[in-house]
């Protein structure tokens, strides 16, 4: 340790001051009184000069501590606290900047934290609203995130109990305790174990949800690192009851189908054999042409209606939604089929609403429906009844209605009048059909124009459909008015 100038002065003025005062009592100059009394007063006055100096000197220091700057050049070797002080301010800017550095960390921490944590919010998020249950379950099998679709395939902590389905196979207190259904269960059982271990497996089972049975599919996926180590097991539960009835439906549509192209063609093929047997004389082989036409009629028909279903559903006609006034294109459509009304003796009539009507349509689209559900009303409406169109305001709704007083139909045939195919047994013979006219009504009036249809029917009494679309222009136009009679 060193020590500094003033100090080894003080040191050396003492020694001084003693040997002065040894030499003194020796010689007999002072007596030993008075050689004390020297001794002790300079003693005295160079503590006191020494503990002035400390003082100073922490001082000093203190100024420094508060602010480091004042440091003076020297302040290490003219300071009694001056190397401690330096090596102290030294470990204090080192832990400084050790500080910063782990303040600076722990901002970045915090900032990648929180990232993190958006990022997690916004995946649960998207998660949260999937129609489709995710369940993920850790390495050791237990099930570590569950959304909200998901739910249903729980089951309660209550309802759960032990499950002694495979001793051998320790698997996670979820397949255990039986957390999820035995579906479920049995699918991440054939996954996760080991004798038939396996990337991904699926099952399809029937599930109750909210008092509805519906089919599901389930697909479990074992997730795995870059080094093929298991991180934990993935199962997405799917609600495939649509899409078994949409292929209920086409193997449905296509026996319509089928049938409904066999039977012409077995009448054509009879009434051909019965030509080339060269056994009809010439009336009857007129007739047998003209069934063989009639035939080709209705095949004709079929595949039309057929086509112009399948291009509107599929979209291959583009739809064209244009601001109309609804009553202009009902009267266009009475225009049509009122000529066959006439030969009929049918009393065909249109009480249209005195409202300006606006609408948003595909103009043909509509037209065509409209058509067909007045061309239906006159085929099974016996000569000199009664076909009538009307047209009215409800609310923010525009409703049409098509009435007849023809043959009616029975009330079993309601719930599948709009059904592809379905024609009404007891109607068959009255008039020629496909029975694709009213599934076509039904799709452009629900899917291309956002309205809805319904029948009411009673047999002999007749039959109503009535039509609701949404009212409105899509572009703001002035309204028609009504003209008043001019003031003379």
């Amino acid at each position: 340790m060193k020590i500094y100038g003033k100090y080894w002065l003080l040191v050396v003025l003492l020694i001084v001051v003693s040997c002065a005062d040894s030499l003194l009592v020796a010689s007999n100059l002072a007596g030993l009184g008075t050689a004390f009394a020297v001794s002790l007063f300079a003693s005295l006055a160079g503590w006191f000069w020494l503990v002035k100096s400390i003082q100073k000197d922490r001082q000093q220091v203190a100024s420094c501590l508060r602010n480091p700057e004042l440091t003076r050049r020297g302040f290490q070797r003219k300071n009694f606290f001056g190397n401690i002080f330096t090596e102290a301010i030294q470990k204090i800017e080192e832990s400084d900047t050790e500080l910063t550095s782990t303040k600076q960390v722990q901002t970045m921490l915090k900032a990648r934290v929180n990232s993190l944590l958006k990022k997690e919010a916004l995946l649960e998020s998207v998660l949260g609203c999937l129609d489709t249950g995710i369940l993920v379950f850790d390495a050791q099998h237990e099930l570590e995130y569950s959304n909200p679709a998901a739910n249903p395939f729980l089951i309660p902590v209550s309802e759960q109990r032990e499950n002694h389905l495979d001793s051998s196979l320790s698997l996670s207190k979820a397949l255990i305790n039986n957390a999820v259904t035995p579906e479920l269960s049995k699918l991440l059982t054939k996954t996760i174990e080991r004798k038939a271990a396996t990337k991904r497996r699926r099952t399809e089972f029937e599930f109750t949800v909210n008092g509805t049975k519906s089919h599901f599919r389930a697909i479990a996926t074992n997730l795995r690192d870059e080094n093929e180590q298991v991180l934990g097991t993935v199962v997405v539960v799917e609600n495939i009851g649509e899409e078994n009835n949409q292929k209920t439906k086409h193997a449905e549509f296509v026996s319509s189908v089928a049938h409904e192209l066999k039977t012409p063609m077995s009448g054509i093929k009879a009434y051909v054999e019965m030509l080339m047997d060269g056994e009809c004389d010439e009336e009857e082989s007129q007739e047998l042409y003209g069934f063989i036409n009639q035939q080709i009629d209705r095949l004709t028909r079929l595949v039309n209606s057929m086509l112009n279903l399948a291009r509107i559903e599929s979209g291959v006609v583009e739809i064209k939604r244009h601001d109309y006034e609804l009553n202009d294109i009902l009267k266009s459509a009475a225009d049509v089929v009122s000529p066959n009304a006439t030969e009929k003796d049918i009393a065909f009539s249109t009480e249209l609403s005195d409202l300006y009507l606006p609408v948003y349509v595909d103009k043909d689209m509509l037209g065509q429906a409209i058509i067909n559900l007045l061309s239906n009303a006159v085929k099974y409406t016996p000569n000199g009844h009664e076909v009538r169109l009307r047209s009215r305001m409800e609310e923010a709704s525009a409703v049409i209605e098509v009435r007849d007083t023809g043959l009616g139909i029975p009330e079993y045939s309601l719930p599948h009048i709009f059904d592809r195919f379905y024609r009404v047994p007891e109607n068959n013979a009255s008039a020629a059909g496909t029975g694709l006219g009213l599934s076509l009504v039904h799709f452009i009036i629900t899917n291309v124009h956002n309205g809805s249809i319904s029948v009411q029917s009673k047999v002999n009494e007749g039959t109503s459909f009535t039509i609701t679309i949404p009212l409105g222009h899509k572009e703001q136009k002035k309204k028609k008015q009504l003209a008043s009679p001019a003031n003379v």
